[in-house]
Parts: structure tokens; sequence; C-alpha cells
């Protein structure tokens, strides 16, 4: 229900979900395992606003396994969307997998007591998406009741008059259809010592069609209030996974189970509608990946031998001008002319690092136990992130940030100190924008390697137990968050933030016990 008086609002959603099934599951002498579902699917969700939400779809799966050892498996949705036009709505999404179990082939069973599994496995399918940027009915155009960013229709001498009207918003794109995934993978899966050891492997190819963009090559004098969006982007993302799993028994008390994890994935975009005086040039993001860092290349800091005129801030005619700020002055940062045009602009500016997205993510952990005690410790990491350092951490750029500074402040150019190894170039009594820009002065990695978890414990003997009426008593000493090592230092690398204006991470440790009856 909704019910609005006065500032009060009172809203009530609702969400009703049906789903149909049908099962089959059946071996044939012995040797032939054939399995099926078919499921029918429908959801209706109403969250208080005008329009409800539904979808529905239907979705098959069959396998067939031979002799434990050939194992083939074709899956299907048809999945529908009021996000589309009428006759657009569904999308049909197909994958296939093949496994071939080696490790049960007879000429295998020599090799049984070491290698107690060895599967290969492929797959290859595709995924549908609806959501396309947040917008519901794209295929219909919108309707504004200002004329975008002016606020109102203007005519008249220096448009002087103006009156508030209807305009269109958001252009119809008549042809919208589903941002279709093709995803593909090989896998391999390593049992040693009858489980004692156990190694997975994979590698993943995956490629987005389709994926809903804004046309940034119509310029504005083709009419439209805003640019119009279409199904035409393009973006691949390969890489690799793997983990590891080690347990052992070690005499009659001592057991040991180590663990670990790997990911390594790059993203790069093959298709986007760039503006044409960017398509081809340092500027461009097509073949960068999603989220692609940005910036000035900063070569070093002036010095005064790069001056003609120290005090007016006039460079010697060799050197780039470069106009962000109003006077340049020796420990500026000089940045480097990349497009080779004799000045240093907006048209410089390239791909700088990577992507605050790490391409690494990676963890190990072990947990041992001896007796009644028990050790466990799990570590963390992410590799090649990278960040544009902005806002507050520049002394000067921020001026609602004045009570405190950062412990190395104090590592910057001066004339006293005329280095080019600082921190910080030139400090300005105001925003110094030369000195602001986000550049490869500022870029930092983030990657790091944390002790996330680490917890020490010990349970009573369960004779003990047993006399008093319980199952158990564990005393234990836990932490979490303890440690963190990376390069940056400024503040915690996993934070998302630009100047550490962010709560930090609980660092926490705790102590305790539990009773189990």
């Amino acid at each position: 229900f909704r019910r609005k008086k006065d500032a009060e609002e009172l809203s009530c959603g609702f969400e009703v979900y049906m789903e149909l099934s049908l099962n089959y599951d059946h071996t044939f002498a012995e040797k032939h395992a054939v399995s099926a579902m078919l499921m029918f699917n429908r959801r209706n969700y109403d969250d208080g606003s005008k329009l409800p939400y539904r979808n529905q779809g239907f979705a098959g799966r069959t396998s067939y396994t031979y002799s434990g050892k050939y194992v083939a498996e074709f899956n299907f949705g048809y999945n529908g969307s009021e996000n589309f036009a009428p006759g657009k709505r569904y999308g049909f999404f197909p994958s296939g997998a093949i496994g071939w179990i080696i490790s049960e082939e007879d000429f295998m069973q020599p090799a049984r007591k070491v290698i107690s599994k060895l599967k290969l496995r492929a797959s290859y399918g595709q995924v549908g998406n609806a959501n396309l940027s947040g917008r519901r009915f794209a295929y219909l155009s919108t309707i504004a009741d200002s004329y975008g960013d002016m606020g109102m229709y203007k005519w008249g001498e220096d448009g002087s008059f103006d009156r508030v009207g209807m305009a269109e918003g958001e252009f119809a794109v008549p042809d919208l259809t589903w941002e279709v995934v093709n995803k593909a993978n090989l896998g391999l899966e390593l049992g040693l010592f009858n489980g004692m050891l156990d190694l997975s492997l994979d590698y993943f190819d995956e490629r987005r069609n389709g994926i809903f963009m804004q046309r940034e090559s119509i310029p504005l004098t083709a009419g439209f209030i805003k640019q119009p969006w279409s199904n035409f982007g393009k973006v691949t993302n390969r890489g690799a996974e793997a983990a590891l799993n080690f347990n052992k028994r070690i005499g009659k008390d001592l057991f040991l189970s180590v663990m670990g994890t790997f990911t390594y994935a790059h993203n790069e975009i093959t298709e986007q509608d760039e503006a044409d005086a960017v398509v081809g040039t340092n500027r461009a993001r097509t073949g960068h990946p999603i989220n692609q860092l940005f910036g000035y290349v900063a070569d070093r800091l002036f010095t005064e031998d790069d001056f003609v005129d120290v005090e007016n801030g006039i460079l010697k005619e060799e050197i780039p001008a470069q106009n962000f700020s109003s006077k340049l002055r020796p420990g500026d940062i000089k940045y480097v002319d990349v497009n080779k045009d004799g000045k240093v602009d907006v048209f410089d500016k390239t791909a700088i690092g990577g992507t605050v997205d790490p391409e690494i993510v990676y963890g190990f952990g072990a947990n041992l136990q001896y007796k009644g005690f028990d050790f466990g410790v799990l570590f963390q990491g992410i590799g090649r992130s990278w960040r544009i350092l902005s806002g507050s951490i520049i002394p000067g750029f921020n001026r609602g940030v004045t009570g405190n500074m950062f412990t190395n402040a104090d590592d910057r150019w001066t004339v006293e100190n005329p280095s080019q190894d600082v921190f910080y170039p030139r400090l300005d009594d105001g925003i110094n924008k030369n000195n602001s820009e986000a550049s490869t002065w500022w870029l930092r990695n983030m990657s790091f390697l944390r002790l996330k978890n680490l917890e020490l414990g010990y349970s009573l003997p369960k004779t003990w137990m047993q006399q008093a009426g319980m199952d158990g008593i564990r005393f234990f000493l836990r932490g979490s968050n303890l440690f963190t090592f990376s390069k940056f230092k400024l503040w915690d690398p996993e934070l998302n933030t630009n100047n550490g204006a962010a709560y930090p991470i609980m660092k926490s440790i705790s102590a305790g016990f539990e009773i189990k009856f």
C-alpha cells in the first residue's frame, strides 16, 4: 500500500515468484546415465512505483554420462524482459559442456595410487543481460519539462525571454535488444594421493556484445538534447583461475590443511563509439580496459634553467607551454607534450597506469590441529590496481580541509630543497591548477597483501565434557585485518577513495569461548 499525508509517506512493495519444474533421471544398462530438467519461472515485482516489474522465461538442461568417463551437457534459457519492445523481449541463450574423466580409463589404473582424479572439461555458451545501464523501456523516448541544461526555452536578443516547456529527453532506441556474453572455458581438475592434494585450473574467454552505450561520434549540431544510446559496445575479458588444496594427517594427533586461490583477469574495450577527434589518438579508450585511468605524463619538476623570466613565469622557447595556472614557477610539475604539437593541453591526456579494478586477486591460508589446539590463518591480496590521488590530498586544492595535514607534508619541493625526489611539488597558498591535474605524478599502485584472519583455539578434552554433560568447550583468540603489506602507506589501499577521506577498515582482536550442548 501507499499512503501520503503531509510530509509523511508510507510505501509497501510485494513480489510474486512462480516456478514450475520437471525433472528426469535414469541410468540405462548401468553405463548410460541420462538426466533432464525443464523449468518455467515468472517474477512480478512491485516496489510501490508507478510501473511494476515482470520477467519470465524457460530454462532447460540435459546431461549424459557414459560409463562414468565421458560427460556431455546442454543448457538453454529462453528469457523475456519488459525492458524491450514487443516482439524483441525474448532471447535464446544456449550453452554446452563436455568432460573427460581420464582417471577412470583402464590405462590409468596403474597410476591410481598417485593420480586419484584427472578430468578435462570445456564449455561454451551465451548469457543475456537485460539490465541496461539501469534504464527501463529505453525503446521509448522520454519527455522532460525542461530544455536540456538550460532549464527553459529562450528567445529574443541575448536570450532575454524564456519559458518552461516540454522537450524530448532520452532518444528512443527502437532496435534495443539483449546484451549477450559469449563465454568459453577450458578446465583441468587434478587429484593426487587419494584427495591429499587437489588442483583446479581454468582458462576463460568472455566476449560481451551489444553493450548499451551512448554514441559519442554524433555532434551536438545533429539536434539531440542528449546523445542517443544503442547496442554497439564490445568488450573482451580473458584470464585464468587456479585453486589448490592440501590436506594431510600426520600421525595420530596432527592435521594440516593448506589452501590457495589465484585469479588473473584482463578486459579490453574492442568497440566503442568515440568522437572523431579522439579515434586513433592517445585519448581513445578503445583498446584499453574499462575504467582505464587517463591523465598527463609527468616529466619532472621545473627548474630555474627552464625559464627565461622566472618572475613572470616565461618558459624558454624550446619548452612546450602549459597554461593550467596563471604563472608557472620552479617546482611546478612539467608535463610531456604527448602529441608533439608544441604545447601541453587536454589533447595530451593519455592512458596511465591501469584501473582501480585489480587484475590479480589471490588468497592463501592454512589450518593446523594438534590434539586440543587449533590454529588458522588467512591472507588476501590484490595486484595491478591503480589510483590517481586527488582532492584534499593535494594541499591548497581543497580549502575546506584546513585543519590537518598528512605526515609527509614536509616532503615537498622548496627553494631550499629543490629536489626532484619529493612527494609534493611546489605548494601554493591557493589552488595550483597545474600541480593538481591528474597525472603520473599522483599515480599510485594500490596492490596489497592483508593478514585477513588469524585465530588460535583450544578445546577441552571430550572426556571432561561428557562428565559435565556438554559436547565441548573451546577457548579462542581471534584477530581480523591485523596487518597490511603495501608500498602505499598513506591510508588503507583497499578503501575506495582518492584522498583518504573514508572510514578505515576495522581492525579487531577478540577473545572468548564457545560451549556446545
